[in-house]
Formats: structure tokens, C-alpha cells, sequence
């Protein structure tokens, strides 16, 4: 498959009355704002709204299909701009901005039916079909992956047993004091709460996740038009082998299944929940709002794989009497790799 600039690729996806709930139940995001129609009336939304992220998944699951294979789409990055509402149609269109032997990009536009953008500044990366063989996820030589200090601690991490993990985890709190809550004292003024007065560096995690191949299939389905429960329902007819045949996907270019990019959301999003409801974050969570969401997939995910999720406290600004910081979260495998590196911006609403 020849790829150059300025060539174009469009996928359609209609949001049915019931995507958002298959959606949840694939993802496990089940924000009440969108599966309850009184919540996201209460919330000033005018009811349910589908996740950002199932939008985000549709559009690259347009790159992956314009690639002809899932696994590989490398990155993305991309702004939540409007809400996706249920019965609503969302157009995909791309342009391939860059193509070369190892490496294309290219940019997005996502717009409902009405013409109304639901997603801004949408770039998607990824690997040439010209430039993989079989069973291998490289560009070229294989990369050395060069180990940190921190990676080998997340590596070590890997090992732990429950309990040894909530040990080690209480005490890096108690010497640590970019993990330690704000000490207490005077009330600080209204303009400085929130993540502008946290401090940079402070962390989440980690969060253990295994990768299960059922689970892979229910997500891929459930971004495809389908029904998790494919068992009664049968799998959409499109829905590309490595991502749910066991048997074809040994066959092909992975040497097995492997998870749909934006599978990655199940595991890389905890450290930025668990920062929303952090105390010392000082946010009302019923003013954030999920602004931008970047994500680079830097190996494949297979079943089994083991991942070990830490988010840290990137940059925090005001933007008028609204706040804005960035949760980047590192996903690391049993191979001591990092796996998913994503960037989580939240807006707080003043």
C-alpha cells in the first residue's frame, strides 16, 4: 500500500440510543452524565451525552482503517469541542499531511450533522504498512529501550504483592513531599485553590491492570457499532481479524490479538481520576471538564500483558477565572517497557 500527502480516508458513525451504555460497560467509564438522562439534564447538558472518548476512538479508529491494521496507529492528540448526543451522525474526514517509509500523519475533522465540530485539532501518527514484518511492532532495527531510574523502580513495582505495593506506596508518602497533601494553615485565598496551588510533580499510582483478550474484543466492538455482548449478537462484519480471531490474527503481520489502540483508556485514565478526587487538588468535579487528550502508543497490547499506570502533575495555568492542568500518565509493561504515555487536560470551570 503506496501512502502520500493529500491523500483523504472518511469513516461515518451514527451514536445510537444506547452507545454511551455499551460504551461504559467496554470502558468503564460510567460518569452518571452519560447513562443518566436526569443527571445530565442536572449538569445543564440537556441530558446524556456520549463519552469524549468513544469519539476520540471513532476517529482514530479511521486512520487505523485507512492503515488497513489497528496496530499500526502510533498517536494521538486531539480537543473535545462539542458533545456527541445520542441519535447524532459524526463524519470523519482525514488528510495525510506527511508519508514517508516509517512514519504517516495526518489530520482529522470530526462534524455531526449539523456541521457543528465535536472534536478540534485532531492529529493521528502512525507506522507505514511498508515498514513492519510479521510479528514484530519495530520500525526498522529493533530500539533499545534505555532504563531510568524510575522505570526500574516501576519494574520492581511489577513484582509486589498487594500489600507490599500499599506499603511501599504509604511509605514514598511520608518522605516524599511532592506526594505529601498541603500542609495545614491559614485558608488560602479563593484565586489560589485548585491545581494551580498543587504542586508540579505531585503523583498518582500506580495502578495495576491486567490485559484480558475478552475484554480487548468488547471494547473493539463496542467502538465498531456492536454490542459488548456479541455472544447473542454476533460481531460487526468489519471488524478487523487481529482485533478479535485468534486463530487469523497467529496468521498475521502481530503474531497474535492485539487490543485496539484506544483500548489503552482502561488502564492510562486512573492516575487522572484518582487526581480529580484528590483532596489536596482542592476541584469540584462537577465544574471539570475533559478539554484535550493525548496519547502515544508506544507498544502493542496483548493479552496478559501486565500494566503498571503512574499520572503526575504536569503544568497547571488560569485561564480567566478557569483553570487548566495536565495529568501525563506512564504506562509501563512486565517487559519493563513503557507501553502508553497519554496527556490528560482537565478544564475547571470557575
Amino acid at each position: 500500500m503506496s501512502i502520500a500527502p493529500g491523500q483523504t480516508f472518511s469513516l461515518v458513525r451514527e451514536c445510537d440510543r444506547y452507545r454511551s451504555v455499551y460504551y461504559a460497560g467496554a470502558s468503564g467509564d460510567f460518569n452518571p452524565i452519560h447513562i443518566d438522562v436526569e443527571v445530565g439534564q442536572a449538569a445543564g447538558l440537556g441530558g446524556v451525552i456520549l463519552q469524549g472518548l468513544c469519539t476520540l476512538a471513532w476517529g482514530v479508529d479511521a486512520f487505523a482503517r485507512f492503515l488497513g491494521d489497528p496496530g499500526l496507529v502510533t498517536g494521538v492528540k486531539a480537543r473535545f469541542s462539542k458533545p456527541v448526543r445520542p441519535e447524532d451522525t459524526v463524519r470523519f474526514e482525514g488528510t495525510v499531511t506527511e508519508a514517508n517509509r516509517s512514519t504517516v500523519k495526518a489530520r482529522i475533522t470530526a462534524r455531526n450533522q449539523a456541521g457543528d465540530e465535536v472534536l478540534k485539532n485532531v492529529e493521528v501518527v502512525g507506522r507505514s504498512p511498508e515498514a513492519v514484518w510479521v510479528g514484530q511492532g519495530e520500525v526498522g532495527p529493533a530500539r533499545t529501550v534505555q532504563t531510568t531510574p524510575e522505570l526500574a523502580q516501576a519494574v520492581k513495582r511489577m513484582h509486589l504483592s498487594r500489600s507490599e505495593l500499599l506499603e511501599t506506596v504509604g511509605e514514598e508518602r511520608e518522605t516524599n513531599p511532592l506526594l505529601e497533601a498541603p500542609a495545614a494553615g491559614p485558608q488560602a485565598p479563593a484565586a489560589e485553590k485548585g491545581p494551580g496551588r498543587t504542586a508540579l510533580g505531585r503523583s498518582w499510582g500506580p495502578f495495576r491492570y491486567v490485559v484480558g483478550a475478552e475484554k480487548m474484543r468488547e471494547y473493539a466492538v463496542a467502538i465498531s457499532g456492536g454490542v459488548p455482548s456479541y455472544a447473542s449478537t454476533g460481531l460487526p462484519e468489519d471488524l478487523h481479524p487481529v482485533l478479535h480471531d485468534e486463530a487469523r490474527a497467529g496468521r498475521m503481520r502481530w503474531g497474535s490479538l492485539i487490543a485496539f489502540p484506544m483500548f489503552a483508556v482502561l488502564f492510562s485514565i486512573a492516575p487522572a481520576q484518582a487526581a480529580l478526587l484528590d483532596p489536596a487538588m482542592e476541584v469540584d468535579v462537577f465544574r471539570v471538564l475533559h478539554g484535550e487528550q493525548e496519547f502515544e502508543f508506544r507498544e502493542l497490547l496483548r493479552p496478559g500483558d501486565v500494566l503498571l499506570t503512574t499520572g503526575t502533575l504536569e503544568s497547571r495555568s488560569a485561564r480567566g477565572n478557569n483553570e487548566l492542568f495536565v495529568i501525563r500518565t506512564d504506562s509501563v509493561n512486565q517487559h519493563g517497557r513503557l507501553a502508553v504515555r497519554g496527556r490528560f487536560t482537565a478544564f475547571v470551570r470557575g
